[in-house]
C-alpha cells in the first residue's frame, strides 16, 4: 500500500505540473489553427489579387501593343502623305508639259488616219523606187490626191518618221 500512495502522490504531481502544459499546448494549437486559417485566407485573397493583376497586365499589354501598332500606322501615313505631297508638287510642273502633250496628242489623232494611209501607200507602191520618183510621185501624186479628197494629214508628213524612229534611220 505505501508504494500505491507513493505512486499517487508522485502521479499528483506529475499531474499538477504537467496539466498547465497540456493546456498551454492546446491553446497554442488553437491558436495555431486560427493562425492557419488566417494565413489561408490572406493566400487566397493573394491568390485572387495577383490573378485579377495578371488580368490587368494582360490587357495593359494588349492595350499597349495596340498604341504601338496605331503609333506605328500613323507614323507610315505621315510617311506616305508627305511623299505624296512631294510628289503631287514635283508633278506640278509636269501638268503644263501634260496639257501641251494633250494638245499635241490631239491633233495627232486627227490626223494619224491620213498619216498612216500616207505611209501604207508608200509601202504598197513606193518602196521599190528610188529617191527622184519617190519625191515626185509623194508630191505630185499622193500630196495632190490626199488634198483634193479633203483627207487629213499633218504637215509636211514623211512615212519614214511614221514607219520608223531615229534609231532605226540612223
Amino acid at each position: 500500500m505505501c508504494d500505491w500512495v507513493i505512486n499517487i502522490t508522485k502521479y499528483f504531481d506529475i499531474v499538477v505540473q504537467v496539466e498547465p502544459l497540456r493546456i498551454a499546448v492546446k491553446e497554442a494549437e488553437e491558436r495555431l489553427v486560427a493562425a492557419n486559417e488566417k494565413a489561408k485566407y490572406f493566400q487566397d485573397k493573394v491568390a485572387e489579387l495577383m490573378a485579377a493583376l495578371k488580368i490587368l497586365t494582360d490587357q495593359l499589354d494588349s492595350a499597349m501593343k495596340k498604341k504601338a501598332d496605331a503609333e506605328a500606322t500613323a507614323a507610315s501615313c505621315e510617311r506616305k502623305k508627305s511623299l505624296a505631297t512631294r510628289l503631287v508638287r514635283a508633278l506640278g510642273a509636269e501638268g503644263k508639259r501634260w496639257e501641251e502633250s494633250i494638245l499635241t496628242t490631239e491633233q495627232l489623232i486627227s490626223v494619224v488616219l491620213g498619216d498612216v494611209l500616207m505611209a501604207s501607200a508608200f509601202v504598197s507602191y513606193i518602196g521599190p523606187f528610188n529617191i527622184k520618183y519617190r519625191n515626185i510621185i509623194m508630191k505630185d501624186k499622193f500630196a495632190k490626191f490626199f488634198k483634193e479628197n479633203q483627207i487629213p494629214v499633218s504637215e509636211n508628213s514623211n512615212p519614214l518618221t511614221i514607219l520608223t524612229n531615229e534609231a532605226e534611220m540612223a
